[in-house]
Order: structure tokens, then sequence, then C-alpha cells
């Protein structure tokens, strides 16, 4: 009996230490990981897929930042089996520092990444709809492509924003204003076409479940925009594809871990 535990909002707002503390009183084998959409997609995997002979308590932490500061504290709770699960975000790009090499990381640039690669989503499409997407992902990955840049020279770019924010609807170029405001300067297209060639794995995956749900919201698709949006197609995801190997390493690992911890706790 399989029984998941979506301890997401509180959570995202409690402190560090608090969660220390929550996490040394957890009676269960704990999967920690960054966010709430984080959360409902490895819940919704577990239930599907894996741990029939436990339970399993998922909790989103509110973010990268605490999830490493609570990593650096897991000598405080060592009693009880906890399993990290991070992003790579704009660590696809750089590397994965030393001391975080035994936390687990998504294959792509985050687990919506890890879920995009494995569907079949782009099938939806039609044809027309399958040119705009192309020419969208021309363009979004370009402008990434700049946001690297940008990061790989120290500065914070810009990441937490929606594809219609980038291209706006009915386009497929960049928006003039949004480059603007932005500083946008053409980078270098060895790292456009990089970006562009793994863009399932090196764009951000939230985009790009944006991008599928901005293309199939019209009424020639017979989804209607009120009950389209990321989570649905999340879930869709979740079903179609008969393998998902990217998210079944994960919870492969996830699993040794806790059964390692399990032996010597």
């Amino acid at each position: 009996m399989v029984s998941i535990i979506e301890s997401v909002k509180a959570e995202a707002t409690y402190e560090v230490d608090e969660l220390v503390v929550t996490l040394r009183d957890s009676q269960l084998p704990t999967l920690l990981v960054e966010n709430h959409s984080d959360v409902h997609i490895y819940a919704r995997w577990v239930s599907l897929r894996l741990f029939d002979s436990y339970n399993v308590d998922v909790r989103a932490v509110g973010g990268k930042r605490k999830l490493l500061q609570i990593y650096d504290k897991r000598g405080d709770f060592s009693h009880v089996p906890v399993v990290f699960i991070a992003n790579r975000g704009m660590w696809s790009f750089t590397g994965i520092p030393e001391k975080y090499k035994d936390i687990i990381w998504t294959t792509g640039y985050s687990i919506e990444n890890d879920l995009y690669s494995d569907a079949k989503l782009e099938s939806l499409l039609n044809e027309s709809e399958t040119m705009e997407h192309q020419q969208i992902l021309d363009s979004i990955s370009t402008w990434f492509a700049f946001a690297v840049e940008e990061y790989l020279a120290g500065n914070s770019p810009e990441l937490d924003l929606h594809c219609d924010e980038i291209v706006p609807p009915g386009k497929t170029e960049l928006d003039t204003d949004f480059c603007l405001r932005q500083g946008f300067q053409m980078p270098d297209p060895d790292r456009v076409q990089r970006i562009r060639s793994s863009y399932k794995l090196l764009l951000r995956g939230k985009q790009l479940f944006q991008l599928i749900v901005r293309l199939l919201s019209n009424p020639t698709t017979g989804f209607q925009k009120a009950t389209l949006n990321d989570y649905t197609l999340y879930n869709f995801a979740l079903r179609m594809p008969k393998s998902h190997p990217l998210l079944d390493r994960l919870m492969e690992e996830v699993k040794r871990k806790i059964a390692v911890q399990r032996t010597t706790s």
C-alpha cells in the first residue's frame, strides 16, 4: 500500500532549522525535493510505479538554497532515511560542486525536463503547430543562451519567466521590449546551437510545458484552456509513454539510498 504525504505549503515557509527538526522527528523515509511542482511529479511517479512495500514522505522545502542548507545539516537527522533530489539548474553548464555529489541530481535542467524528455507530448501537435513550436524553440534557445552567458559571467539573469513573456502569443520571435528590459545581447552561436540541439534537457522545463499548453489551447485541438495547464499536462505526460527511463533512474537511486541508510542507521 503506497502512501505519499505531500507536505508542500507549510514546509515552503519554514526556516531551515525548523525543517531539520521536522526531519529529525520523522517516522518515515523522506524524499526531500525543492518545490511544489517537484512534489507533484515525484509523488505521482512514486505512486504509479514504485515503493509498493513501504510509505514514503515526499516533502518540498522551498527552493534549492534551502535544500542544500538542510543537506549540510544532515548529521542532525542521520538516524532517519532522508534522500535529497535536486534540479541541476544552471549547474547543467558548470558541473555539480564536489560537496554535493551525493545528492541525486536530475539528468536535465529540472525534473520537468526529465519528464518532458521521456514523454511524447510534441506528437500532439499538428503540422502547423509543430512548425510554430520549432520556430519558438529557436527564439527561446537564443534568449536562454544569453541567460547562461550572464550566469557564467557572475551575473544573476532573470530565469523564472513564462514563455509568453519571452515570445508573446501569436509571435515566434523574441519580444523587443522584453529584450530591452533584459539587456539582451546576441550570445555565442555555438552555445545557442548546443542548447537548441538538446533543448529537451537544457531549456527550462517549465517553459517547455508552458509552450505545449499554449499551442494546444486553441479551439482546433479539442482542449479547453480552462482545463489545460502545466499540472494537467504533467499528469498526462506521466501516463503517456510506456517507458520513463530518466524518472525510473531517479527513483531507483532513491530506493538504493533508502536501503543503504536503513542498514546503517
